[in-house]
């Protein structure tokens, strides 16, 4: 099987963010390319990369990689959309 290039976990009220964290190594090592851990009580995004350290991106932190090129978003972007603001 061929593994996503992007993986999107969205922390539920029973998770916590370590948990989701050590799922997101996984992943990488799995060969995933990306993993976003979408945290809605602290409306931020941790960006998960392979060959760097995770990214916090919150507010108006611009969102943007190679994978999604034409794509720049921000988490007020995100969360506004899924009215989670």
């Amino acid at each position: 099987p061929v593994p996503p290039e992007l993986v999107i976990e969205i922390i539920s009220p029973e998770q916590s963010f370590s948990s989701l964290s050590e799922k997101a190594v996984d992943y990488l090592k799995a060969g995933v390319s990306r993993v976003w851990i979408v945290d809605l009580r602290a409306k931020q995004i941790t960006i998960f990369y392979p060959d760097a350290p995770p990214a916090i991106k919150k507010g108006d932190d611009e969102i943007s990689d190679i994978l999604l090129p034409d794509l720049t978003l921000t988490p007020r972007q995100i969360f506004a959309k899924a009215r989670l603001s």
